[in-house]
């Protein structure tokens, strides 16, 4: 058995880091690219998809204390339907915790920072019993608190809306 040279060792050495290194590349060249685009969620979605969980998640428990430290002393909520009459806090609260049904996880969110005001819009739910919810949130101490909330049917797109016939613009994300 003949030993291998050092010179010769060493080239074996090389050209096995390189096939290792460029392997991953070589299998990555024979895929076609998705085409499809990764979604990003900026640092208030983030913040406020949070914040929608917490609530929801303290109305799922039953923990009447904890969605109230999530909700301003002023809260109310308004419905499209009757939009003159706003529900108070504690009516809204008591029925929440009675039904413990916060509604479905929120889709397609989108939040303005208006000097330190938050509206924070989204969807619940899909088809006809689809939701369209825009919330209110304000900044206490070191937190955030719901002050308003405003709800109406999202289903249809069948009756009009003033405004709603023009174009929808491209909208680029900031980052």
């Amino acid at each position: 058995m003949t030993a291998m040279k050092p010179v010769h060792r060493f080239t074996a050495v090389v050209v096995g880091f390189i096939f290792i290194a460029l392997a991953p590349t070589i299998h990555a060249a024979d895929e076609r690219p998705s085409g499809g685009r990764v979604p990003t969620v900026t640092r208030l979605v983030k913040l406020f998809t949070e914040q929608e969980a917490a609530l929801a998640d303290a109305v799922r428990a039953g923990d009447g204390e904890r969605a109230q430290q999530l909700l301003t002393n002023d809260f109310e909520m308004r419905i499209g339907a009757a939009s003159a009459r706003p529900i108070p806090r504690a009516d809204w609260l008591a029925e929440m915790i009675r039904s413990r049904n916060p509604g479905e996880t929120p889709t397609g969110m989108a939040v303005h920072d208006l000097n330190g005001t938050a509206i924070v819009s989204f969807t619940q739910g899909v088809g006809s019993n689809a939701i369209f919810i825009v919330d209110v949130w304000r900044p206490v101490a070191n937190d955030w608190q719901l002050a308003i909330r405003y709800a109406a049917p999202a289903g249809t797109a069948t009756f009009p809306i003033p405004g709603a016939g023009a174009a929808a613009p491209e909208i680029p994300k900031k980052y």
